[in-house]
């Protein structure tokens, strides 16, 4: 077996990674939960995204972050925004 050693920076590593998981879970294989984008949240559930952001930085809502990359699970937040209100 043939190995290859590779040096990368945290900055390619992470973005490698949040290339991957954007890519996993827009193509459909993460059913349960359900990861959803920022402006796919704000539509649904008809808040904006600086709102979004707000409740984020308070905690109120739930997500999660790869890299730059952040995503909501749509139960989850539902459940939370329910339980806060």
């Amino acid at each position: 077996m043939n190995q290859i050693n590779m040096t990368i920076t945290k900055e390619e590593l992470e973005k490698i990674i949040e290339n991957a998981f954007y890519k996993f879970s827009c193509n459909g294989h993460i059913k349960e939960p359900n990861f959803i984008t920022e402006k796919e949240l704000s539509e649904r559930i008809k808040i904006s995204k600086v709102t979004l952001h707000k409740y984020r930085k308070e905690g109120r809502i739930p997500f999660s972050k790869v890299g730059r990359t952040i995503r909501y699970d749509y139960l989850k937040v539902i459940d939370a925004l329910k339980y806060k209100n």
